[in-house]
């Protein structure tokens, strides 16, 4: 096996982590909570957007739009959500909080793990805006885009001192 090839096995079995935990994560939520982390996601977004189109809810969230809609249909159930019309035109419908989904949000879970939040906060700016470039970097790598079109920067502070940048644990 090539460096390469060793590197993006590395890279693949962390991603594979990273889901095993956010998964973890979702079927604690739905055992104190009753929500899903997607369902969670979903209204915090129509929270924070207002009232708005299921097609933009998609592209905030990232999730496809049968996955949605059906996450919204589990939402409107409990009367976290409600679905209004925003015109004459019965076919635009948007989707707004109700006054229980506020309830609901002001006790809920953070949707990342407590664990993760506290550690986040003890990192510094850098530490964070690396992690935050590092993502988008693999992001746009693993993505179905142009394979000409080049891939992200890192952030203008951090190219200032890279020759003190280092590998946690010393390896990939």
């Amino acid at each position: 096996m090539t460096m390469e090839e060793k590197i993006s096995m590395q890279i693949m079995m962390r991603l594979r982590q990273i889901i095993q935990e956010m998964s973890r994560h979702s079927k604690q939520l739905q055992e104190k909570y009753k929500i899903t982390l997607p369902q969670l996601i979903c209204l915090n977004e129509i929270a924070d957007h207002g009232p708005i189109a299921i097609g933009a809810l998609t592209q905030i969230v990232f999730i496809n739009n049968s996955t949605v809609t059906g996450i919204i249909d589990r939402l409107e159930r409990r009367n976290l959500v409600q679905r209004v019309r925003i015109s004459k035109d019965r076919r635009q419908v948007h989707v707004e909080i109700t006054q229980d989904g506020q309830n609901f949000l002001e006790n809920a879970p953070t949707p990342i793990h407590h664990r993760f939040m506290e550690k986040l906060e003890k990192m510094t700016s850098r530490d964070v805006s690396l992690l935050m470039w590092g993502l988008e970097l693999l992001v746009d790598m693993l993505a179905q885009a142009d394979p000409s079109s080049s891939l992200p920067s890192p952030p203008l502070h951090l190219m200032e001192t890279e020759d003190d940048m280092s590998v946690p644990n010393g390896n990939i």
